[in-house]
């Protein structure tokens, strides 16, 4: 199937933006219950959140169905604080000791639940869901199923007298990378209604994430990537990078993703054979334009 276009257009609406109900938004707050997360940058505790629900609930969904009306994302909810936990077992001076994490307040978190909420519904209604090959940060999906489809693809074509080779690709910095113009054309392609559109365009612009340095408080801007510590930032990855699996590969080449993870297998009646087509597959995943500031090794 061929990558979404530049110059296609999110649907229109024909009917006004559906209001956010007691129920969704009662589902959200049980999800969010579960998450046992560090506070945000406002210091609520998404379990303070939950307990005055019966009181915030009627303001909370109005504000909801309000930006989405509007298309918007209050500027608050965008400001990530990173924070930055030791791995066990590293030295204290090298940078690969610390694994950074981006705080972000509880009730942004609770808004995104409902646009990602939104999303997954369009995508299924639509009839343009997410490759089926794609295994990361979906519902019903885990390494193992990924796992058990590329042994089951192997078998099969040993079983035949076949050969089969993997390549696996990693993608450098992937999730802080993904320009916003592939998720933007991602949405179009997947007939994401257009105040979702708006929404999420809203949601990835003037991001900011705040941190302490040697000379104190800093900040930096975002201009790619997907928000790290999201609700919605796993779900628009495989949005914006679903297109790649969905690229014309040769005869006998096959991809399987987990994420970023992407593991390309050739099948040939001989060892050439698998790695003349594995290479072949390789190179124009490589070639793709969303890969031009991306290192894969």
């Amino acid at each position: 199937m061929a990558s979404p276009s530049a110059t296609d257009s999110p649907e229109e609406e024909s009917t006004d933006v559906p209001e956010v109900t007691q129920a969704k938004t009662r589902v959200a707050v049980s999800r969010l219950r579960a998450k046992n997360t560090t506070l945000g940058p406002d210091g609520v505790p998404g379990r303070a959140l939950v307990l005055a629900l019966k009181e915030l609930e009627p303001q909370l969904r109005g504000l909801f169905t309000a930006c989405l009306e509007q298309g918007q994302f209050p500027s608050v909810w965008k400001e990530g604080r990173l924070v930055l936990p030791r791995k066990e077992g590293r030295p204290a001076d090298s940078p690969s000791a610390y694994r950074p994490i981006v705080l972000l307040d509880e009730a942004g978190k609770l808004f995104e639940l409902i646009i990602a909420d939104r999303l997954v519904s369009n995508l299924c209604r639509e009839g343009t869901d997410l490759d089926d090959n794609q295994f990361g940060f979906r519902r019903g999906r885990s390494t193992i199923d990924a796992i058990t489809r590329v042994r089951a693809l192997a078998e099969e074509i040993v079983s035949r007298g076949g050969v089969v080779l993997a390549v696996s690709l990693d993608i450098s910095n992937a999730f802080n990378t993904l320009p916003w113009s592939c998720i933007r054309e991602a949405l179009n392609y997947h007939r994401v209604p257009s105040y979702l559109h708006r929404t999420i365009g809203a949601y990835l612009e003037e991001r900011c994430v705040t941190y302490w340095g040697r000379d104190g408080a800093g900040q930096h801007v975002m201009s790619c990537g997907v928000p790290q510590g999201s609700i919605l930032g796993p779900l628009l990855w495989n949005i914006g990078y679903d297109w790649v699996l969905r690229g014309e590969l040769p005869s006998g080449a096959d991809l399987t993703c987990y994420a970023d993870d992407t593991l390309v297998t050739a099948r040939g009646s001989s060892h050439r054979e698998a790695a003349l087509i594995a290479t072949t597959a390789v190179s124009q995943i490589l070639f793709k334009p969303y890969n031009t500031n991306n290192k894969i090794k």
